[in-house]
């Protein structure tokens, strides 16, 4: 009975030892990985700028800070559309998509407008110089600059320059700047103008915008406000009405017209439409909304008749 009574003695230590042994492997394992979670870590560089950081792994977390375009971040796991990472001393979340192993290149402003460290001026050649704010006939306007002023340049490519305007970098067409100033206008005295010379004043507003009852060849014009404006800019005095500038000058055939030339369409829906004729079958003309004031074919729609302006 006594060697039962040990055998069962040694017995029952043998169990508790392999609870003990059992319960050591598994604090041992959860306590490893515990560690693997906190210690097994990877970088990835932020894609975006002002890249939000969330104190949970949602778009409903509250928002505990942002990171720059390209700095780097310390991840740990994913959580859904979420990556666990470090920020501070805390555990954060950052969405995934904004994540990249690649550093991205950053742009500074100054790359991004084509500016240079070595700057030079030019003069503007044209009556009015639009300024846009991006290097596109379709970017909105900043302001104008007038024939003959001085300004400084900061680069240029495709056809624009970039120039400094309100403390804000801007946009010119590159075409309408010279190294010298341009002298005076000769045409101030009515009758002194040339067809080719109202054409290629109204060239340089291509690409504003169209305004119905705009008399703005910057801000917005109509047709007949656009063919109004130009005319005036040479001492000729039009109408604002398609209808009543059929009546202006001297009567020309479609074969005999010409550069400056006053080219007046029939009435579409109780609209009529007036364009400058520009040469080579072209017009310019304050189209509609969608096109602002642009170029197209003289003969797109049927023609009333041609009128001569500047004789």
């Amino acid at each position: 009975m006594e060697l039962k009574g040990g055998n069962m003695k040694r017995k029952t230590t043998g169990i508790l030892i392999s609870c003990v042994v059992s319960i050591c492997c598994m604090v041992v394992l959860s306590m490893s990985s515990h560690t693997h979670d906190v210690y097994a870590s990877y970088s990835r560089y932020v894609k975006a700028n002002n890249v939000v950081v969330r104190k949970k792994a949602s778009n409903k977390g509250k928002i505990v800070g942002s990171y720059k375009k390209a700095a780097k971040v310390r991840c740990y796991k994913k959580k859904g559309s979420y990556t666990k990472i470090k920020y501070g001393r805390y555990y954060r979340y950052i969405a995934t998509r904004y994540l990249s192993k690649k550093k991205p290149v950053v742009v500074t402003a100054q790359k991004a407008a084509n500016i240079t460290t070595d700057t030079y001026t030019r003069y503007v050649t044209a009556s009015s110089l639009t300024i846009r704010k991006k290097a596109s006939t379709s970017a909105a306007k900043a302001g104008s600059y007038k024939k003959g002023t001085q300004i400084t340049c900061y680069g240029e490519r495709s056809g624009w320059t970039t120039v400094r305007y309100s403390g804000v970098y801007c946009y010119v067409s590159s075409q309408y700047l010279s190294e010298s100033k341009p002298e005076e206008d000769t045409w101030a005295v009515y009758g002194t103008a040339t067809g080719q010379s109202v054409v290629d004043y109204a060239m340089q507003f291509r690409g504003n915008p169209y305004v119905w009852g705009g008399e703005s060849l910057t801000n917005g014009v109509d047709c007949s406000g656009f063919t109004m404006q130009v005319y005036k800019h040479f001492g000729y005095s039009l109408p604002h009405s398609s209808t009543a500038q059929r009546y202006e000058g001297t009567a020309v055939s479609w074969n005999e017209k010409q550069p400056g030339d006053l080219i007046c369409y029939q009435v579409v829906n109780g609209v009529g439409h007036v364009a400058i004729y520009i040469g080579d079958n072209q017009i310019i003309h304050a189209g509609s909304k969608d096109t602002g004031i642009n170029v197209r074919n003289a003969d797109y729609r049927a023609v009333w008749g041609v009128r001569r302006i500047v004789q």
